[in-house]
């Protein structure tokens, strides 16, 4: 049985995220990778991984498919 309490969520508390995902061109995968995140609003949070892989592969955040968001 446990009787510890969860921690309580401070909205203003950095959360850090990892996604997976591909680069398409012409509706073909070219390329593909992984990024991090922290950010303390996770409702931008898929917007900011998209941006930040796009950056990474030179490519318009459109080309971007993120196949897996995860918490850590």
């Amino acid at each position: 049985m446990c009787t510890s309490v969860p921690d309580a969520i401070d909205a203003a508390q950095t959360r850090h995220y990892f996604a997976d995902y591909e680069v398409y061109d012409a509706g073909q995968c070219i390329a593909w990778g992984q990024v991090m995140l922290a950010c303390e609003a996770p409702d931008v949070a898929a917007q900011a991984l998209r941006a930040r892989a796009a950056a990474q592969q030179g490519v318009a955040a459109g080309a971007i498919r993120l196949r897996c968001i995860s918490r850590l």
